[in-house]
């Protein structure tokens, strides 16, 4: 074998391996039956000496080379498009695990310090209301609401229970609180614990549980008044606040599964023209007399040059 036929039969080789890592690639029959036929007439020539290596070499030019080429193109194309599906698939899952982290970590703990806090403020505002003083700091309380209220108040209520009738009360600058609530308040030491908040519309409820009692009160922050929940209470959901990012967290964990079902199947998909164009290049190779045809390219019509020419964009 001289030099030319050995670096042919090389280079025959190389295709051959390009062709089977496309054939891997995209995990498409009719492909892997091309590259199949291909390495036959590899083989045919690697252990028949006595042929001309120039036909191998003509056969890969106007045969294996613009199919490489082609399903390169697409490779690449897909590639990019599975990056942007991995990367899709990664920016929902740190905003899945960011949801959480706030809903689980943030809001469990600020709502058990916020019971201490808004337990300090009623107390304040009873010695101030005794000793006709204004020392309470409204937005010591005001914070919760404003951090949390959009994303973990409940949105779903009967907005009549948790408004209240007139009620005679103490005012405290801008704010009334209900006499009878204040005195109950007074008996327990105004220990409180925060129950749970609801939103409804531009209007935000906070309910509270007195300590040791059966009694519940109402904080509307909007109107700025306290006043005892006087409703039956089993019409009211009073379940503790989940994160309203709950169906967002559902929703993205659904993408990402469908993303990942998805992904091979984006993988293996071939644009329809030139699927056709595959099945007439393997339909060609199948009729071939590949020991008295196959390099005998004069009545041949090089099929995969229109390959180049397909307008992949559009797929």
């Amino acid at each position: 074998m001289g030099d030319d036929a050995a670096t042919i039969l090389s280079q025959s080789k190389r295709r051959l391996t390009k062709l089977k890592l496309l054939a891997n690639f995209f995990e498409h029959i009719d492909i892997i039956s091309i590259y199949i036929k291909t390495d036959i007439i590899h083989n045919l020539f690697q252990e028949n000496t006595a042929l001309d290596y120039s036909k191998l070499e003509l056969f890969h030019l106007q045969y294996t080379d613009s199919l490489i080429e082609l399903l390169t193109k697409i490779k690449r194309q897909k590639e990019n498009d599975m990056l942007t599906v991995i990367n899709e698939i990664g920016i929902n899952k740190k905003y899945i695990s960011g949801f959480e982290e706030r809903r689980v970590d943030s809001f469990q703990t600020d709502r058990k310090m916020y019971s201490g806090v808004f337990s300090q403020h009623l107390k304040t505002l009873y010695k101030d209301l005794t000793e006709d003083v204004f020392t309470a700091n409204w937005d010591n309380v005001l914070y919760f609401h404003k951090k949390y209220a959009q994303e973990f108040y409940r949105t779903e209520a009967d907005e009549s229970l948790l408004k209240a009738d007139s009620f005679p009360g103490y005012k405290y600058l801008d704010y009334s609180i209900e006499r009878k609530l204040l005195g109950r308040l007074n008996i327990q030491g105004f220990k409180v614990r925060f129950v749970c908040g609801y939103l409804m519309g531009i209007h935000e409820y906070e309910l509270f549980k007195i300590f040791q009692s059966d009694d519940y009160f109402i904080f509307s922050v909007d109107e700025k008044k306290l006043y005892l929940f006087d409703k039956k209470l089993d019409q009211l959901d009073i379940s503790e606040n989940q994160s309203n990012q709950g169906t967002i967290i559902d929703q993205l964990k659904r993408k990402n599964e469908y993303l990942e079902n998805t992904m091979n199947e984006r993988k293996r998909s071939i644009p329809t023209e030139v699927e056709s164009v595959l099945k007439d290049y393997l339909k060609n190779l199948e009729n071939i007399d590949i020991m008295s045809k196959i390099f005998d390219f004069d009545e041949e019509t090089n099929i995969l040059r229109a390959m180049l020419n397909l307008n992949l964009n559009n797929n």
